[in-house]
């Protein structure tokens, strides 16, 4: 948000406008579709999103074409280690530990 190349005042403020939107649509990308995997990484989904980018862009246009685009996305979060965290041993994720906690009590 901080970095622009412009030094038009009116300039700079519908870039701030279009990347608080950018993630504004990221944050509601990853709430439909990676937020109820408990591994999940946040960094690797909002990478996931930047990656198909251009073509949500090219479908957004159309909203079946749009749907079908988000759907896909939710697949490649869901059915993808791309987007989760790797699992560590001596510094285990929160996840990791709350798991072992419901393993305990079981």
């Amino acid at each position: 948000l901080a970095v622009s190349r412009s030094a038009n005042v009116w300039r700079i403020l519908c870039e701030i406008y279009v990347k608080l939107l950018i993630i504004l649509i990221q944050h509601w990308i990853m709430l439909t579709g990676l937020w109820e995997i408990p591994q999940r990484s946040l960094t690797k989904g909002v990478q996931a999103i930047q990656e198909q980018a251009s073509h949500l862009a090219a479908c957004i246009a159309e909203r079946r074409s749009l749907i079908k685009c988000l759907k896909q996305l939710a697949k490649l979060f869901a059915s993808s280690t791309a987007c989760r965290q790797n699992k560590r041993r001596k510094k285990p994720n929160n996840w990791m530990r709350l798991q072992q906690v419901r393993e305990w009590r079981a």
